[in-house]
């Protein structure tokens, strides 16, 4: 019998925080984290595990970002408008962020006044904020409603065909030089290829859901020309980073439009 163990993240909610998000530019409500590395039997994980950090996640373009709880004054358990959530949660946010918020000012009323390699610096940081989300897609699970649902079918196909193969297929035997090879198999490994398939499919979901309209919102200030996104797209693929490999470009071209 193989077990599957090992150990993974997992992520506990604390509650919400007002901070700066770099990609939609401003103050945003953020979702905060526990990050804990705990042994799992199966995938599932025993305990809330060994501490490992924390994030917050933006709650306007689902963006998650490292973050150290003991900036908040408190964090709360459920969200307040965002005014008053700042005054409880992070009121010195102005000092803290208070070059970045003159840098985004700056951006707003007078974009292309930065020098050209100035631009390209911005327009380049703006694609590494979300290469971590990129690489945690492709380095685990991704399971939508499509890719659940597939799942379901896939075990409905497998069940199915199981109970069915006998009876439409009584003589029917695959590759018999191999010691025969049933019908049943057949249903069974047809039910994990469209598992397989829609698995793999959630992956491009996720980026034409969350990873290229947030680009989108973090470039669109900067109006970067094509050359400048191609320049930069280059770097990131040069780098060996999933976001140059996965990202279609020209979607994100056609959401800056």
């Amino acid at each position: 019998m193989i077990v599957i163990s090992g150990r993974k993240n997992v992520y506990r909610q604390l509650g919400y925080v007002a901070d700066f998000c770099p990609i939609c530019r401003s103050v945003q409500t953020f979702l905060v984290r526990r990050i804990g590395r705990a042994s799992h039997v199966y995938f599932i994980s025993v305990g809330k595990g060994e501490l490992a950090g924390y994030d917050r996640i933006c709650q306007s373009c689902l963006t998650p970002f490292p973050t150290e709880t003991k900036k908040y004054k408190q964090i709360l358990k459920n969200p307040l408008p965002l005014p008053e959530l700042q005054a409880s949660t992070f009121p010195d946010l102005e000092t803290v962020w208070q070059e970045r918020m003159a840098q985004e000012a700056h951006i707003v009323h007078a974009p292309l006044l930065f020098s050209a390699e100035k631009r390209s610096e911005l327009i380049l940081h703006q694609f590494m904020l979300l290469v971590p989300k990129m690489e945690r897609c492709y380095s685990s699970a991704v399971i939508d409603k499509p890719a659940a649902l597939a799942g379901i079918a896939g075990l409905v196909v497998m069940v199915a065909g199981w109970k069915l193969s006998p009876i439409l297929f009584p003589n029917v035997r695959f590759f018999p030089e191999y010691g025969s090879f049933s019908p049943e198999f057949g249903f069974f490994f047809l039910g994990i290829a469209l598992f397989a398939w829609q698995g793999r499919a959630a992956k491009g979901r996720l980026i034409r859901r969350e990873v290229i309209p947030a680009l989108a919102t973090a470039l669109r200030p900067l109006s970067p020309t094509e050359a400048e996104l191609q320049a930069a797209f280059a770097q990131v693929r040069s780098a060996g980073h999933m976001l140059g490999k996965k990202l279609n470009l020209s979607e994100l071209q056609a959401q800056l439009k």
